[in-house]
């Protein structure tokens, strides 16, 4: 025979489930927030050292199309993708590169203005390097499923410890 206490004890323990329940709800979206919030950190890391790198290639150059030619393989060195020169990327990295060089001409155009007319202006504005290359991503994500800035992770293999 139930005794009277029992379902206010009933009701105590669902309370417990449901408080239980809503905590691994807020943990859940918590750790989602964080993990979001950490790949947004390290992609703004990633974006500042590939515009940077190509932006030193930029400054190195003032002839416009080796410039995009040094930026482009800066980059794809960068990430792993060549050694050498954008040779060695096949046919297929064409479009690729094409979207690429439009980041690469946005930087060199913002390293190397375009002479102030007689009227004050520039025959045009150039574009944002960061916009651009924001674009470039979008695109890229669209087309392969997948951050572009996912490609500066590299796997490092585990090292044993060795003590002397």
């Amino acid at each position: 025979m139930p005794s009277a206490a029992e379902p206010l004890i009933a009701r105590l323990q669902a309370d417990c489930t449901a408080a239980e329940a809503n905590e691994r709800s807020v943990r859940a979206r918590v750790d989602a927030q964080i993990k979001a919030a950490a790949a947004e950190r390290a992609f703004a890391w990633r974006r500042l050292n590939a515009l940077s790198d190509m932006a030193r290639a930029a400054a190195q150059e003032s002839e416009r199309e080796v410039s995009i030619e040094r930026q482009l393989a800066a980059l794809l060195r960068e990430i792993g993708w060549i050694e050498n020169d954008l040779s060695e990327l096949g046919e297929g990295a064409k479009p690729l590169l094409d979207r690429l060089r439009l980041i690469a001409e946005a930087v060199h155009a913002e390293i190397h203005p375009a002479p102030v007319g007689e009227d004050g202006r520039t025959a045009t504005t150039p574009a944002d390097p960061i916009a651009a290359f924001r674009a470039f991503e979008a695109w890229y994500e669209r087309e392969r499923g997948e951050p572009f800035l996912q490609a500066f992770e590299r796997y490092v293999p585990p090292t044993p410890l060795v003590e002397f």
